[in-house]
């Protein structure tokens, strides 16, 4: 078989971990090839990106829509929309790593070894105290009161905290998986069409932080804070590329969301009356800094940010980012069918 032709480049950098089930190789008329690169012999990046993120948001929505309509308490439903939704990004992983060519969960960062254990650690301690540090500052200062102590919300309060607490388990996973290993990942395999490795990483991390702030328009609340949403982003993407897998981001990702909606919940916060709190916090409304995406959020990314350069540099003796452990450290080679694929 000749050599494939070499294709004008295209949002389609290599992607390394990538399995059978892809259609043969070939001459691809116009309509195939807006979504498969016949040379790498996958999809094309932009559908590996959104098959599992969108997919995830979608099966999120849909049982939503179910657990409302079926009157489930808040804590219950909003489990099974965060379980919904990780079982949907893991599946269409799968599916897209089987059939589409794209990486696998181990080549997202999901490699359970030694480090990957230390970095989870971290993280969950990292992301207990950035996420509390700015609110006991500001109830220190004064600037808040103190509200209901251990108050149950919708439902008894240790059933509420089992649910919520799984919802948050769920959520810091699966959004994990979806904006920063997949879409992060292969952003940046398709910026390497027109940069380096590391300005494809950067690319890829300035556009998944975009992406996550833009996330945040439908809650109203959170809208015209736009920025403090996306240097959210940047602050998660950023973590991920510097370690190189996606333990340390996941471990930091669920103990703010238990912060936020478990331990210090913020009463300025829409629908987190019905969760279950250990404290209910409530910021003075005549200060403005205090609203949401303000200060509070601020100096909770800023002092992630920090703690994790601080980890890294004890753990790892130097902070840069791993494109090795990112499968970036090599050129864009085309891709050689599995010899276990039989086509007919």
């Amino acid at each position: 078989m000749g050599k494939p032709a070499r294709l004008p480049p295209d949002l389609d950098g290599l992607n390394q971990g990538g399995a059978g089930g892809r259609p043969p190789a070939g001459r691809s008329s116009p309509l195939r090839a807006v979504f498969w690169n016949a040379r790498q012999q996958r999809a094309r990046a932009v559908w590996l990106i959104l098959l599992p993120v969108v997919g995830a948001y979608v099966a999120l929505i849909a049982s939503e829509v179910v657990a409302t309509a079926a009157g489930l308490p808040v804590q219950v439903g909003f489990a099974l929309w965060s379980f919904a939704a990780l079982a949907a990004a893991l599946a269409l992983v799968r599916f897209s790593h089987r059939y589409l060519g794209a990486r696998s969960l181990r080549d997202y960062g999901l490699v359970i070894d030694r480090r990957w254990r230390l970095d989870l650690a971290a993280g969950l301690v990292i992301g207990l105290v950035a996420a509390a540090a700015p609110i006991l500052l500001v109830l220190a200062m004064g600037w808040a009161e103190i509200g209901a102590v251990f108050d149950a919300g919708e439902l008894e309060l240790l059933p509420g905290f089992a649910a919520v607490a799984f919802g948050v388990l769920c959520v810091g996973i699966w959004e994990e998986i979806a904006m920063r290993g997949v879409f992060l990942s292969n952003a940046a395999d398709g910026f390497r069409a027109w940069l380096s490795p590391r300005r494809a990483v950067a690319a890829a991390v300035a556009l998944s932080g975009f992406v996550f702030g833009l996330a945040h328009i439908a809650n109203p609340d959170y809208a015209p804070l736009i920025l403090t949403w996306v240097l959210a982003g940047l602050v998660l993407g950023g973590i991920y590329v510097l370690t190189g897998n996606l333990a340390l981001p996941i471990g930091a990702h669920i103990t703010i969301n238990a912060v936020y909606q478990m331990g210090l919940v913020r009463t300025d916060t829409a629908g987190t009356e019905h969760f279950s709190a250990v404290i209910r916090v409530t910021p003075d409304p005549t200060l403005a800094f205090l609203q949401l995406g303000g200060v509070i959020d601020i100096g909770l990314w800023v002092t992630l940010g920090l703690l994790t350069y601080l980890w890294l540099r004890i753990s790892r003796g130097k902070v840069s980012v791993d494109l090795a452990a990112l499968k970036l450290d090599t050129p864009p080679q085309p891709r050689q069918p599995d010899a276990t694929v039989v086509s007919t």
